[in-house]
């Protein structure tokens, strides 16, 4: 239980709770803490990593480090920056204090990034997949209605985000999962659109389980946004972005295309989108339709599945490209001036991003400050 003890600090833990050289999660106003006791002092930083949403109590605390159990991003206990990568945001600090044995956080602050809760509008599955799309609304019901809102004084809550950003998903009811009862996703919906949607694949785990069940009208919190995979702020000096995509890692994409398309933003997308089957193709109706009024993208489909070739081609149905993203394939749809100038994002499953990565600045011979990563862990 969290007691109030003034305005401004709320006791979070005992000191007993917290041994020197460990830590613990405390959770204020929806955000999730992490307190380390170094040498019998006290530091307070966010507990999701900054990089793919791994929960930093569950890693190791060397000194003032502390290492995320999922990639190994390191971060200072102190000050909140990164110490190793592969994050590259710092994580928010808290100011702390201690009263008797009592550990108190600063609430100011707390606040930044709050939760919004949302009601799930509708569930979308992807027939012939195990991937599902959940769509819900942009705002809270109190900020459907601007009279109500007046007359409660109330604030207006929705979640304003970036083509292509993360939030974190907290859909309740989640117990006895490893990793957790709260999932960051890609919001594949674009700021454009008038609801907010995740996209997934479906699997075993106690969230996933729970998320397949909800029901519409059931009410989620989400915080955010986060993330810098998101669409150059200026196109000056940008010929194109081209976007290497596998399976469930087309989300980001499917947002800034929709976002590019609806703001008739002056920037070539061309878009490599990797699949093992056209079944799996995710968006593959609503890129078409995009690409067909927005001249600016162009859109490459790819199946990888070994007799795909060949039933295709039996049925005259299949026009995209076989196999693997390779040097060949991208300088079929992009000549030597456009690939100097443009820059590349990809994301996908770990093992795409590596190839990927090596391709692009190997065989292609692209900088790495023009190289964005956006890593999909599958969990």
């Amino acid at each position: 239980m969290i007691f109030i003890l003034d305005e401004s600090f709320t006791k979070v833990a005992d000191v007993k709770d917290i041994p020197p050289s460990k830590m613990k999660e405390v959770e204020v106003d929806g955000h999730k803490i992490l307190i380390a006791n170094v040498e019998g002092k006290y530091y307070a930083i966010g507990n999701i990593c900054t990089h793919e949403g791994g929960p930093l109590a569950d890693g190791t605390l060397s000194g003032y480090q502390v290492e995320c159990p999922w990639h190994g991003s390191k971060f200072d206990v102190r000050t909140g920056e990164v110490t190793n990568p592969p994050a590259n945001e710092p994580e928010l600090t808290y100011e702390i204090k201690i009263d008797g044995n009592q550990i108190l956080i600063k609430r100011q602050g707390v606040s930044k990034t709050p939760n919004v809760e949302l009601a799930l509008l509708e569930k979308i599955k992807v027939n012939g997949t195990d991937v599902m799309s959940f769509k819900f609304r942009k705002q809270n019901k109190q900020g459907e209605d601007r009279e109500v809102e007046e007359n409660n004084h109330q604030q207006f809550t929705s979640l304003e985000y970036k083509a292509g950003q993360f939030a974190f998903f907290d859909i309740g009811g989640v117990y006895n999962d490893p990793k957790g009862p709260v999932r960051h996703f890609t919001i594949s919906s674009s700021p454009t659109e008038d609801f907010i949607m995740l996209s997934t694949r479906i699997r075993d785990s106690p969230y996933k389980q729970r998320l397949e069940t909800l029901e519409e009208g059931t009410t989620v919190k989400i915080r955010g946004p986060e993330g810098q995979f998101v669409l150059p702020e200026d196109y000056s000096k940008t010929t194109a972005v081209i976007f290497l995509s596998g399976g469930i890692g087309v989300t980001p994409f499917r947002s800034m295309i929709k976002y590019a398309t609806d703001k008739q933003k002056p920037i070539k997308i061309i878009m490599f989108d990797s699949n093992k089957n056209q079944e799996n193709i995710l968006f593959k109706k609503e890129f078409d339709e995009w690409a067909n009024i927005n001249k600016n993208i162009k859109i490459v489909y790819t199946i990888t599945e070994e007799y795909s070739k060949e039933k295709s081609s039996s049925l005259n149905i299949w026009k995209g490209e076989y196999g693997r993203i390779d040097k060949a394939m991208i300088l079929k749809y992009i000549d030597n001036t456009v690939l100097e100038n443009s820059i590349f994002y990809i994301c996908g499953p770990p093992g795409m991003l590596k190839t990927m990565q090596s391709l692009i600045q190997e065989e292609l011979g692209i900088p790495k400050d023009r190289i964005m990563v956006e890593e999909f862990t599958g969990y």
